[in-house]
């Protein structure tokens, strides 16, 4: 998708995640969408298309497209992601995120603490030593979760918590530097438990 298709894709969505078209109403005909977000006709199909694919609108030939109940959305979609997340209600779905993230990294880091291989537990080690020495610990607490997803062993968990990141960046509390060492020691301990409540504690730090 071109930088021009995802612009509309933004647009569009963006009213429809603001309210301006509700849950079962037709868009505009593509005339006015036209007219109204200032692109060619092509672009708009295109960007309608994209929009079915993520779940947002489904396109009927003749009649056009009709916004669908968000509960169908592909909200792990980063496109969908980020507008939701900027949307009137990204309180709520922020929450649902943050709990999400927690009920996945939680058990990543259990799986982490039982299959890490020696070189990965080295390899925390040695960070969470250094976590606070680094310039940025917000990356360093960023890389250091990914290392603990990876260890887990389970490609698709550590994907879907890679994918959250790259849309919703997850806000770091006071004590997330701390938190996230706990989760590296426990995760090279192969203390399942005890990476867990760290992992939890990450999570609510943020």
């Amino acid at each position: 998708m071109t930088r021009l298709h995802l612009d509309a894709v933004d647009e569009i969505l963006a009213s429809i995640v603001k309210g301006r078209y509700a849950p079962g109403a037709l868009l505009p005909k593509e005339t006015s969408l036209v007219a109204e977000f200032n692109m060619s006709r092509g672009t708009v199909r295109e960007a309608l298309r994209a929009l079915e694919e993520r779940g947002v609108v489904r396109v009927t030939h003749g009649r056009g497209a009709r916004v669908q109940p968000p509960e169908e959305w592909k909200v792990l979609d980063p496109i969908v992601a980020a507008a939701l997340a900027r949307g009137r209600n990204r309180r709520a779905f922020l929450g649902e995120v943050r709990f999400y993230r927690l009920l996945l990294e939680s058990e990543a880091a259990v799986l982490a603490a039982a299959r890490a291989s020696d070189a990965q537990r080295a390899e925390l080690r040695v960070r969470a030593t250094d976590l606070e020495a680094d310039d940025d610990p917000v990356r360093s607490v960023q890389r250091l979760r990914r290392l603990v997803t990876v260890a887990s062993g389970n490609r698709p968990l550590a994907a879907t918590l890679r994918g959250l990141d790259e849309s919703i960046e997850p806000k770091l509390g006071s004590g997330a530097v701390d938190s996230c060492r706990r989760l590296a020691l426990a995760v090279a301990d192969g203390d399942p438990d005890a990476a867990r409540d760290a992992a939890r504690d990450l999570n609510a730090d943020g």
